[in-house]
C-alpha cells in the first residue's frame, strides 16, 4: 500500500466515518505487535535479538487512507518498519469471508510462482472472530506514489521516468501472470494448505454485479468465455427481468467473443487494473506494487491478464467519457489510442511477439462484460457497442425497437412455433427490402 492518499473530511459523519470512529486503535496496535514479533521470531532480522522483541513498539497512523470498500491504516513500528492493516468497511457475511479466503489463495499462488509485485501478507482474518472484531489483512507498506496522483502530471514524467517505461514494466508483469494457465473460468482454490489447486465456482453471483442485491448463489465454473457471459446475462435477467437490451447483448456475445480466445487456456488477472491500484517507484517510474486484489479470479485471456489497463480504455465507457463529465486533465481519444498501441507493443515485447494479438482488441470483451454486470452503465455501453457493430447509434436504436416487436423476443416459451414479425415499413403488406 502507498502512503500518498488521504481521507477527505466532511462536516457530517458518514457511515464510513462512523465505522472508523468505532475501531479500537489500541487493539489494532496490539494485534500488529503480536504479528510482527511472530514474524521476527520466525524469520529473524540481521542484528535483531529475541530479547529486544519486548521493547518493540507500534503506533497506528490516523486518519486512515480510504478506498471505496476498505480503509487502510499505516502501522509504524519502533524499528523503522512500516506495515499496513486493511479493513473492509461494508457489512460482512459468510460469502464475503469465502471470497476473501479465495483472494488470499490466489495471491499466495501468484507470489510463489511469479515476480508480480503483490505486497507481502503477514497476517489476516477472513471473519470477525478476532480481537479487532473485523476481517483484516496485515501487509507490507510499499514506498512509492499512486499512479492516479501522477499520471496526468506531465512534470513528474521526466528523465528515466516515462509513461512508456511504466507501461512496459506493467506489461512484463502481466505477461508473467499470463504464464499461469488454467482449464476453467472461476476462482482458484485448494482444500488443504498443501493440497492441489483447482478451479471453484464464483462464491456469490451478487458480488460479480458489485451491489450485493438480487438472487445469490454460486456461479460456474465454466469452460468458455461464451458460456461465462451467457451465465452472467441469465443472472442479470433474474435480477432485472428481460428487456431488449439484454437480447441485444445476447447477440453481441455471439458476435464479439473472439473464437480464438474463447476456450482454455485461461488466466488469472488483476480484478480492477485501474490507475488507483498501481504504486509507482519514485526513482524509476516503474511499477512498485499492484494492490487491491479483491475478487481475483481466473477468466478469459482477453479479459484478465492480457487486457488493456482500464484507464487506457475509458473512451469506451460513455458514462465516464461524455464531454460534460470528462475532467480537464483527462487523456484525449488520440492519446488513449496511442497509449493502447504502446501497451500492445509492450505486451508483444515481453512475450516475444506471441501475445500482442490477444491484447489488441481486448477492450471489446471487457466492455461487453461491463455492460452485462454494471447496471449503471448498461444502456450507455449497449449503444456504444451498437455503434461499433452497426456503425450508427440510430441504427442501434432501430434494432432495439425491432427486437422489442420481433417474434424471437416476444415468444413466451422456447416451445412456441417461431414466426416472423415485421415492424413499420417492413410489414408483410408493405415493401420488402432487397
Amino acid at each position: 500500500m502507498s502512503s500518498s492518499s488521504s481521507i477527505a473530511c466532511s462536516s457530517e459523519t458518514s457511515p464510513k466515518d462512523a465505522f472508523i470512529e468505532s475501531l479500537d486503535l489500541t487493539v489494532m496496535e496490539q494485534l500488529a505487535l503480536e504479528t510482527r514479533r511472530t514474524h521476527l521470531t520466525t524469520h529473524g532480522v540481521s542484528g535483531e535479538q529475541p530479547t529486544t522483541l519486548s521493547d518493540l513498539k507500534c503506533s497506528v497512523v490516523s486518519p486512515p487512507m480510504s478506498g471505496s470498500y476498505n480503509i487502510v491504516y499505516e502501522l509504524r513500528f519502533s524499528d523503522a518498519t512500516s506495515w499496513v492493516i486493511r479493513i473492509p468497511v461494508d457489512e460482512w457475511g459468510p460469502a464475503d469471508a469465502r471470497s476473501m479466503q479465495l483472494d488470499i489463495v490466489a495471491m499466495e499462488y501468484i507470489t510463489a510462482r511469479t515476480s508480480v509485485p503483490i505486497p507481502a501478507l503477514h497476517a489476516y482474518s477472513c471473519d470477525t472472530n478476532n480481537p479487532l472484531q473485523h476481517p483484516y489483512m496485515i501487509m507490507d507498506m510499499i514506498k512509492g506514489t499512486l499512479l492516479i496522483d501522477i499520471w496526468y502530471d506531465s512534470s513528474w514524467w521526466s528523465g528515466t521516468r516515462s509513461k512508456e517505461h511504466l507501461l512496459h514494466s506493467l506489461a512484463a508483469h502481466m505477461v508473467e501472470l499470463a504464464g499461469l494457465e488454467f482449464d476453467k473460468i472461476g476462482r482458484l482454490d485448494r482444500v488443504q494448505p498443501d493440497g492441489p489447486y483447482f478451479i471453484a465456482p464464483f462464491p456469490e453471483v451478487a458480488d460479480i454485479f458489485g451491489d450485493g442485491k438480487g438472487p445469490g448463489g454460486e456461479l460456474g465454473p465454466f469452460s468458455s468465455v461464451h458460456e461465462y457471459f451467457m451465465a452472467l446475462l441469465e443472472a442479470r435477467r433474474a435480477r432485472n427481468g428481460n428487456n431488449s437490451m439484454f437480447a441485444l447483448l445476447q447477440m453481441f456475445i455471439g458476435a464479439l467473443v473472439d473464437p480464438r480466445y474463447d476456450t482454455a487456456p485461461f488466466h488469472l488477472g488483476h480484478p480492477d487494473l485501474e490507475i488507483q491500484n498501481i504504486i509507482v517507484d519514485n526513482e524509476t517510474g516503474k511499477v512498485a506494487a499492484l494492490i487491491d486484489w479483491d475478487g481475483v479470479g481466473v477468466g478469459g485471456r482477453q479479459i484478465h491478464a492480457l487486457s488493456y489497463p482500464l484507464w487506457l480504455t475509458v473512451d469506451w465507457d460513455p458514462t465516464m467519457y461524455e464531454p460534460q463529465k470528462r475532467l480537464p486533465e483527462c487523456d484525449s481519444e488520440e492519446d488513449l489510442r496511442r497509449y493502447r498501441q504502446k501497451y500492445e507493443d509492450a505486451i508483444g515485447a515481453a512475450s516475444g511477439g506471441t501475445l500482442a494479438s490477444v491484447t489488441r482488441n481486448s477492450h471489446i470483451p471487457v466492455c461487453l462484460e461491463m455492460a452485462i454486470t454494471s447496471e449503471l452503465i448498461t444502456a450507455g455501453m449497449v449503444f456504444h457497442l451498437g455503434k461499433y457493430v452497426f456503425g450508427s447509434s440510430i441504427l442501434a436504436l432501430d434494432v432495439l425497437e425491432g427486437i422489442e416487436h420481433s417474434g424471437w423476443y416476444t415468444r413466451t416459451s422456447p416451445d412456441d412455433v417461431a414466426e416472423i414479425k415485421l415492424l413499420g415499413k417492413f410489414k408483410p403488406d408493405g415493401p420488402v427490402p432487397e
